[in-house]
């Protein structure tokens, strides 16, 4: 077993780095469930399968289960502040206007991006987005990515194919085991912990991506996925958009109209094509949205909890 314990301090480090008080407290009652791979699983999914797999359904809720998730957020996290980014320092972005990425595989921070397939609850092949970060060996995505919110049961048969482009990948990994919070689902379906840390059969050939925590530095952020309603989810796509607000554990960005397969594709903070230490921090990732709203789309808040799951998943503690 490779020893993550040095990369997992270095990692939980960086994501706390940029962290506000507000959000250093962890939720005490917050259980870690995971999912490891047997000897007896079943067979990957074939390549025609994973060329097949339908973009996962994009999450869509009401305003009253929007409020009820960010009611009990704020239940397991009595003391934390709604936090508001900096001013926006980017103004000339165009916002709101996905972008086809056309070989994720040249630059950071596409290169370590990905699609994500996997079978469903019902067997299903679906596909959603991912990336590695932290750690070389971790990989985020949504939660709904790998276990069904309303049931509690777990998605199987897991494979992350990086900087996928219409059929062709840079590299491919399979999966070891995997591990969200119980919040996620129990006792109801709760998108303020839409994560999920998955430990990957092998490294990410580039450099992962760093993670923060808190607020950004100001309001303009970029997003990533594989969506179906642009591109029919086989090219990565990018749109510029803002921070909006966070409320009780759920972060607004506006600007994102990517749907069905961008699930769990990164939201980033200081982008730059080509960018290098402290540019490129994943913030939140693609989640859910209210229904009726094609415009903008909604993601978790990281925090102290965050960090905690990706270092226990990269001390490989998923496997005990």
């Amino acid at each position: 077993m490779t020893n993550l314990h040095g990369a997992a301090r270095r990692t939980t480090s960086a994501l706390l780095s940029l962290a506000l008080a507000a959000s250093v407290a962890s939720a005490a009652d917050l259980k870690i469930e995971n999912l490891k791979k047997t000897k007896d699983a079943a067979a990957p999914l074939t390549m025609e399968e994973r060329e097949q797999a339908r973009p996962m359904p994009s999450k869509e809720v009401s305003p009253e289960q929007l409020k009820e998730m960010q009611e009990r957020f704020r239940a397991l996290n009595p003391n934390m502040l709604d936090l508001k980014a900096g001013p926006d320092k980017q103004g000339t972005l165009l916002r709101g206007v996905p972008e086809k990425v056309d070989d994720p595989s040249a630059a950071a921070p596409y290169w370590s991006a990905g699609r994500l397939t996997f079978r469903d609850n019902n067997g299903i092949p679906s596909a959603c987005t991912a990336q590695f970060v932290g750690d070389a060996s971790v990989i985020l995505t949504a939660a709904h990515c790998v276990m069904d919110e309303e049931t509690g049961k777990w998605f199987s048969d897991f494979a992350f194919e990086r900087a996928y482009n219409d059929g062709a990948n840079a590299q491919k990994v399979g999966w070891r085991c995997v591990s969200l919070f119980d919040a996620f689902h129990d006792p109801a379906p709760n998108y303020a912990y839409d994560y999920a840390f998955i430990l990957a059969d092998g490294a990410d050939d580039e450099k992962p991506l760093e993670m923060t925590t808190g607020s950004p530095a100001d309001k303009a952020l970029t997003a990533i996925g594989y969506p179906a309603n642009f591109g029919n989810g086989r090219f990565l796509y990018k749109v510029d958009g803002e921070w909006s607000e966070v409320v009780d554990g759920i972060v607004t960005m506006k600007g994102n109209p990517m749907r069905s397969g961008n699930s769990g594709g990164a939201w980033f903070t200081d982008f730059k094509v080509g960018g290098g230490a402290g540019e490129n921090r994943v913030i939140s990732l693609n989640s859910h949205h209210l229904e009726g709203n094609t415009e903008d789309e909604n993601g978790p808040l990281f925090t102290a909890d965050t960090s905690r799951l990706l270092a226990h998943v990269a001390d490989a503690k998923c496997l005990d």
